[in-house]
């Protein structure tokens, strides 16, 4: 890792930022990529998960990388432009402007749950800065990362774009390597230490991360609508999606009735899951174990609990399904209400008030999403408005990430930054300022020596300038 980024920065000073044609080209590249190599991709991330259906990839991870691209290809132009800004009276005729300059050589962490997704977005706004990028791929998707690796030496030298394999040591050491940037996607708790290692070198970061996203439902929207966009949302990837609904508040004397139709939508969704294709697997033992871990927590302290049928016997080697699950009678002290589910649970909260509903949401730390349902769009907005939130899809779920045109990131103990289109053009460029002096300059007149006109041209520029 010492050597590619020494590479990197050589290559840096040696052949200066990626122009435009070269920012095109390697956009391009990537593109081509997962249209030539998107099945494969495909089929070594079902086999990392031990199961998940070629479509879900292709749907959730390939088409909104080509998107993406499409979108800064048509943009990144104009982007790219010096701006012309204000410069102050008495210095005119000279000029100012402001020019977007690449940060450098930008660390990537990528994650498990959309390895190629949270892996290449940020590296499509690496390139589209004319940024080098190193990525670090996540352990527990390796098939899937070896491939990735083989495909992007094809797109670009390693002294533009290079992916390392995730190991203990790897994992441990790459946050503290002096980037330029670091960008990471994950658990709040991990996004600590990479927070921490990155300090140290003072590298700035942009940290993604999920936390308990809630979706909130006005007592008067259709139950059977909103229930079939939030198990929709809760159940892709079987919940493994960090903007996944973690939890649902509901009117108190509408809960029966809205679990009802989330039951049958969850089996409408997905029947026979345990061998369904469509329905995503578990890709780790200790995952599964988590998920099953909170659920007797609950269940043991008095919340209620439906299961569309029994988990099938965990044993090593096999397919993990883990069963669309709903949860309600839940109290303070349970685990699953303080740490982020990340599996195909939902928890089912209930409001007499929706101010007491909005309260609930902005008494916890921001979610990365935020989901509401009500018929009257002005109401939604406005309650939305006042709640601190990364992203928000209102009467639907998932969708407001699939737009490039919209920044993705969180805030507070969701997040620091954003990235994706403009936003992230912006965040990893560094907007250098620039002033042009004219020929005609009138700052001779504020240098040495200092006398009686310089006193008198200070006195008038402090009243009118």
């Amino acid at each position: 890792m010492d050597e590619l980024l020494a590479a990197q920065k050589s290559a840096l000073r040696e052949n200066g930022s990626l122009d435009y044609r070269q920012r095109r080209t390697l956009l391009r590249a990537l593109a081509q990529m997962l249209r030539q190599h998107g099945t494969a991709l495909s089929e070594a991330i079902a086999r990392d998960f031990g199961r998940r259906h070629p479509r879900e990839t292709e749907i959730y991870e390939i088409y909104p990388l080509q998107a993406e691209i499409a979108y800064v290809l048509g943009h990144l132009r104009n982007w790219m432009r010096p701006r012309a800004v204000h410069t102050r009276w008495p210095f005119l005729p000279a000029r100012s402007q402001i020019t977007p300059q690449p940060v450098g050589v930008v660390g990537i962490i990528g994650a498990w749950n959309y390895p190629l997704l949270l892996t290449l977005l940020p590296l499509i706004s690496a390139i589209a800065a004319g940024n080098r990028a190193i990525i670090k791929g996540p352990r527990l998707v390796p098939q899937t990362m070896t491939l990735l690796g083989q495909y992007l030496r094809d797109v670009a030298p390693e002294d533009t774009i290079a992916l390392v394999q995730g190991s203990p040591d790897v994992d441990h050491a790459f946050p503290g390597l002096p980037f330029d940037h670091l960008i990471f996607s994950g658990a709040t708790r991990t996004g600590r230490v990479i927070a921490r290692a990155a300090a140290r070198n003072l590298v700035p970061v942009t940290l993604s991360m999920s936390g308990k996203s809630p979706a909130i439902i006005q007592r008067d929207y259709p139950l059977a609508t909103a229930a079939r966009s939030i198990m929709a949302g809760k159940l892709v990837n079987a919940g493994q999606t960090c903007i996944a609904p973690d939890y649902c508040l509901v009117a108190a004397d509408r809960r029966d009735d809205f679990i009802a139709l989330a039951k049958s939508a969850a089996l409408a969704l997905y029947p026979h899951w345990a061998d369904n294709p469509d329905y995503t697997s578990i890709p780790n033992v200790l995952l599964w174990k988590r998920l099953d871990g909170l659920l007797q927590d609950a269940q043991g302290k008095g919340a209620l609990l439906w299961q569309s049928s029994p988990a099938p016997a965990l044993t090593d080697g096999a397919q993990r399904p883990f069963p669309p699950t709903l949860l309600w009678n839940t109290r303070p002290g349970m685990k699953i209400l303080e740490e982020e589910t990340f599996g195909p649970i939902l928890v089912v909260l209930t409001y007499d008030d929706i101010q007491e509903a909005l309260a609930y949401v902005r008494d916890h730390p921001a979610p990365l999403a935020l989901y509401y349902f009500d018929r009257d769009q002005r109401r939604a907005l406005r309650h939305c408005k006042g709640i601190a939130a990364g992203g928000v899809t209102i009467n639907d779920t998932i969708f407001h990430v699939a737009q490039p045109g919209i920044p993705f990131g969180g805030i507070g103990l969701s997040g620091i930054g954003q990235y994706r289109g403009i936003y992230g053009f912006q965040r990893l460029s560094h907007y250098q300022g620039v002033f042009r002096q004219n020929r005609l300059s009138a700052c001779e007149w504020v240098r040495p020596p200092y006398g009686r006109w310089t006193r008198l041209l200070i006195a008038w520029l402090s009243r009118w300038g």
